[in-house]
């Protein structure tokens, strides 16, 4: 029992010490983009993405969302679950076209960026295109990242805002 519990051990330290050193190498930074389109029009997309209140009626990765009361800009408290608690501030706004977002870190996370959110009509409805401009300070959490997925946070957000205008979309990357 004893050389199980020492092999389980050093098997472990290997495990977690290659991830570490293999997520050295990925970069901090990363961008990614995805988009959908939907037929309902720009105007009503936007209203639903920028009611930030509303967001856990039609997203499921969100289990709640408050208002962070004081804060110099509009922030919005989600909780995310497993995921834990993430401020959310708006940057920016213009009606019917754009919103940008930044996760607001408190040097605690070790991860953070900006999603701006493009909403535009087209000949076949309405697109909407997400870009994530990011950063994850952990190596390991760069490993788990990518194993997870990068856009798996995009393309869930957008799959989950097609379902609530009753549609099914298959995210486009880029």
């Amino acid at each position: 029992m004893k050389g199980l519990i020492k092999f389980v051990l050093i098997l472990g330290v290997l495990v977690v010490g290659g991830a570490w050193i293999y997520g050295r190498g990925m970069p901090r930074e990363h961008i990614v983009a995805s988009s959908i389109t939907l037929t309902a029009s720009p105007d009503s997309v936007y209203k639903v993405i920028r009611n930030i209140q509303a967001t856990p009626e039609w997203w499921n990765d969100v289990k709640s969302v408050t208002r962070v009361q004081g804060a110099a800009r509009e922030t919005w408290a989600h909780d995310m679950g497993m995921a834990g608690v993430v401020n959310i501030e708006i940057s920016s706004a213009v009606p019917g076209t754009r919103l940008v977002t930044k996760i607001v870190d408190d040097g605690t996370q070790g991860w953070g960026g900006v999603w701006t959110y493009e909403i535009s009509a087209t000949g076949a409805g309405t697109e909407v295109h997400i870009t994530e401009e990011g950063y994850v300070d952990s190596p390991i959490y760069r490993v788990v990242r990518n194993a997870l997925g990068k856009r798996r946070t995009v393309e869930g957000y957008l799959r989950s805002l097609a379902a609530h205008f009753g549609e099914i979309a298959t995210p486009r990357r880029g």
